[in-house]
């Protein structure tokens, strides 16, 4: 499968409430009217949580500020996205969705771009993760001077392992990595007033805001935690990167 991310920073003129509010209650169940023209797979928004750790985690690595959330749309392939919107119905959607973006996200500050997902671990045993879930959404902007296949290969076959060596300690349930591909469908987006897109993202979820406050009461959490930003800062560029909790609305899902 294929997945689009859409990082997403609201409409100076909205508040946060009223910017999640609007995304989740009257964009959402317009999205879900679209996937058949669109040959949606899967869908689901992931909120900003406002919390302290986002603070910690930004301060120590030297990141950006949060943005408002994520979007994540998943086709079967890269093909069904383009065909989909090669049909005067699928046109038709897309431009019903991009029109009601604009009444509540800032294009020139977020990002749209594909990826394909790396699923380094999953320790939930299948089991849906509750509604106290949190999950650790880290935008990621490769090191300067490092070409985008050297990011992926450091992040994939070093860094992936090490994240799974140290999941019990820092209680992590699931994690994945998403790299940016297609660039010449990316720069089609860039052109359409969109800021520049990112090398990929990772998400790491928690079972609960609990657990994420005990990776950090240990010892050991905390040596886990550091090990991971001193090996991020191989191949990521941490002032053009960011790392904040969001909470996973799942909108619909095709895929089962």
């Amino acid at each position: 499968m294929i997945k689009l991310v859409y990082v997403i920073t609201r409409r100076a003129d909205l508040s946060a409430s009223a910017f999640h509010d609007y995304w989740l209650n009257r964009h959402g169940p317009l999205v879900a009217r679209q996937a058949k023209a669109l040959r949606l797979r899967k869908y689901v928004q992931s909120h900003l949580v406002d919390h302290a750790a986002n603070e910690g985690m930004r301060a120590v690595r030297g990141m950006l500020a949060p943005v408002d959330g994520i979007t994540e749309v998943w086709w079967d392939s890269f093909a069904d996205l383009e065909a989909a919107y090669a049909t005067d119905e699928g046109a038709a959607a897309g431009r019903t969705l991009s029109q009601d973006e604009a009444k509540f996200i800032d294009f020139s500050k977020s990002q749209v771009f594909l990826t394909e997902e790396h699923l380094i671990f999953d320790r939930t045993g299948g089991k849906p993760l509750g509604p106290d879930a949190l999950k650790v959404t880290y935008l990621l902007a490769r090191k300067h001077g490092l070409s985008q296949q050297d990011c992926h290969r450091t992040w994939l076959a070093d860094h992936g392992p090490l994240v799974r060596s140290v999941a019990e300690v820092l209680h992590m349930k699931k994690y994945v990595q998403s790299h940016t591909v297609a660039p010449e469908w990316n720069a089609r987006v860039l052109a359409a007033g969109f800021a520049a897109p990112l090398d990929g993202i990772t998400e790491v979820w928690i079972g609960s805001e609990a657990e994420l406050g005990r990776g950090g009461e240990t010892e050991a959490g905390r040596n886990a935690g550091a090990a991971l930003v001193e090996d991020e800062r191989r191949f990521v560029e941490m002032g053009a990167s960011r790392c904040f909790l969001t909470r996973e609305h799942l909108i619909f899902d095709h895929t089962a």
